[in-house]
């Protein structure tokens, strides 16, 4: 237990002409030792009753005050921290034109970074949500927005852009180029399973317009005429490009809809490409039989000839509106 302040007094060392060195520096030590008790013991149990009213309202203030600190480094580096009612405050700079800084207040948080080249990273986080935004001075930005409704991903470089927004409901991708690496397979959607792997797409039906390409092969060709025969229900061919139509297989459903032309029907036919007149041959291994329970219509602008070993004609036969 240390003693009071009382024997800090009574205690001091007291001299005389006859008092040795040796009991001196004994007394001066003994004294100390009882200071640094006391100072020990004072320091450890200070609380408002070691203080006078005007003395604590002082260090209250001091306390609750704003707080501003400034710190300078040798080779040009500035540290700057202030605090107030409102937030925190803190920046960090160096020579090179690195600059880092941070504010917090109740709404949010809020940082950023950038350099002298001009590149800038920063950072916002509030009870909504989160952004962040990377650019440079080239005018490259990315950013990317997350709330609570989804979270969207863009990129840009002034003259394109790309986006990517996810929603509990869905997800959107918009891009000049998309490329997809690896095997990709869609479920869930309306019936079945589709895989893309590499130059090969395996589904069930695809449904198209306009499809190009050198080989189709499947079990069934569906070709359906649409928009009362504007398009659909044809099958073309073309010669050396995809516009020189040469020939092909066509429904129509515009035809006169007399005894000699149906309304609805179909064609095989060739064209005219650039001079060239493709003909059409029908090439059988085994037999070949034209068969209609209506009229068969034969016509040509030149000679019409049949060349076989044998030619039967069943039925009544005319010739030029005379039966023979």
């Amino acid at each position: 237990m240390p003693s009071n302040l009382l024997s800090a007094d009574t205690g001091f060392p007291q001299f005389t002409a006859q008092t040795s060195d040796g009991e001196k520096i004994e007394q001066i030590t003994s004294y100390l030792f009882m200071l640094l008790e006391q100072l020990r013991y004072i320091l450890g149990n200070l609380d408002g009753d070691n203080f006078n009213e005007a003395g604590l309202a002082e260090i209250g203030r001091e306390i609750t005050a704003p707080v501003y600190v400034r710190l300078e480094g040798a080779e040009g580096e500035i540290t700057r921290l202030d605090v107030t009612a409102r937030g925190l405050t803190a920046r960090m700079e160096n020579a090179e034109g690195d600059i880092t800084s941070l504010t917090v207040t109740a709404q949010g948080l809020g940082a950023r970074i950038s350099n002298a080249e001009g590149d800038i990273t920063s950072l916002t986080a509030t009870a909504q949500g989160l952004g962040v935004r990377i650019s440079n001075a080239e005018g490259d930005i990315t950013s990317l927005t997350a709330t609570v409704n989804g979270l969207r991903l863009n990129v840009s470089n002034g003259s394109t852009s790309s986006t990517i927004s996810l929603t509990a409901n869905g997800a959107a991708i918009s891009s000049q180029t998309i490329t997809m690496s690896g095997l990709v397979t869609f479920t869930g959607l309306a019936d079945g399973t589709t895989t893309i792997n590499g130059g090969c797409i395996q589904t069930g039906t695809i449904s198209a317009v306009n499809i190009s390409g050198c080989t189709i092969e499947g079990c069934t060709f569906r070709s359906v005429m649409q928009g009362y025969g504007s398009y659909g229900g044809e099958i073309q061919f073309c010669y050396l490009q995809n516009y020189m139509l040469a020939g092909g297989i066509r429904l129509d459903d515009q035809g006169v809809g007399s005894s000699e032309e149906a309304r609805y029907r179909m064609f095989l036919y060739t064209r005219n490409v650039y001079g060239i007149a493709f003909a059409m041959k029908l090439e059988s291994a085994g037999g070949l039989s034209l068969e209609t329970p209506a009229m068969l219509h034969c016509r040509a602008g030149g000679r019409f000839r049949v060349d076989a070993p044998t030619i039967e004609l069943v039925g009544s036969v005319w010739v030029n509106g005379v039966q023979i």
